[in-house]
């Protein structure tokens, strides 16, 4: 059963938040693939440090020419009142949402569960300025925009713009239902943190790569290999996606 089976029940009540909806796919992936890909994610990294240095070009040059001065901090309360309308966009929270939700939340902010109750409400709030299916999408938007605008940045709590995406991106593709409201409204987030698109597009496919090491890793454990040649296949693949983290590090540092 989902948290919020509706646009209309977020907007409604925000205790439902607390249910849980248990979403899952297993994927088969051929073993051998495990045994060949090791170079192909070192590649991916040197790629990576490649583009580095034309990124710093295109942001200083973005930076010299404009006038106006980008968002460099987030406080805690703002992001995650983004992560939540970003949940809520396609009018369902799942129980994996919820749960990167609360552990982006306790990471962030120390006292992150008295303060919960009050973000979640005043996001319902918000949502509930919508009256019909077709200004959900702007109450969202302005949902985030005042979120922003009303940041209070505080020094030992707070959040950079490219570890809020990447916090995002999480979110978005911890239930594998990334919809086209997720994703316009990510698009939105992005051009109002005035985030490099090359940017953004290299932490996605960093998310994505992830989740197809994980999932290959938890196929390999269910296979009846001997057990030395599984523990071979699995530190490789541990290998692999310290070496994927490692570049979206790089990325979130630029």
């Amino acid at each position: 059963m989902a948290i919020m089976n509706s646009k209309k029940d977020i907007r409604k009540d925000g205790s439902s938040f607390q249910g849980t909806v248990d979403s899952a796919e297993t994927v088969l992936k051929d073993a051998e693939m495990a045994e060949t890909k090791t170079s192909e994610y070192k590649a991916a990294k040197e790629k990576t440090h490649r583009v580095k240095s034309v990124f710093i070009k295109k942001e200083k040059k973005k930076q010299d020419s404009s006038g106006s001065k980008s968002i460099r901090r987030i406080s805690t309360n703002s992001a995650m009142k983004i992560i939540f309308y970003l949940m809520a966009a396609d009018g369902q929270i799942y129980h994996n949402e919820e749960e990167k939700f609360d552990a982006i939340g306790s990471e962030l902010e120390p006292e992150y569960k008295e303060k919960k109750e009050q973000i979640v409400k005043e996001c319902c709030e918000q949502l509930s300025k919508a009256t019909n299916s077709e200004d959900y999408y702007m109450v969202l938007q302005d949902g985030v925009d005042n979120a922003l605008s009303s940041s209070r940045v505080t020094e030992d709590s707070f959040i950079t713009p490219k570890l809020l995406v990447w916090d995002l991106l999480t979110v978005a593709y911890s239930d594998e239902n990334y919809d086209e409201a997720e994703q316009k409204l990510l698009g939105y987030i992005v051009d109002k943190l005035n985030i490099d698109k090359a940017i953004f597009l290299e932490l996605e496919n960093c998310i994505l790569t992830l989740m197809d090491l994980e999932k290959e890793l938890q196929w390999i454990k269910t296979t009846d290999r001997p057990y030395l040649k599984v523990e071979t296949i699995v530190n490789e693949i541990a290998d692999r996606k310290n070496v994927i983290f490692e570049s979206a590090q790089d990325l979130i540092a630029l």
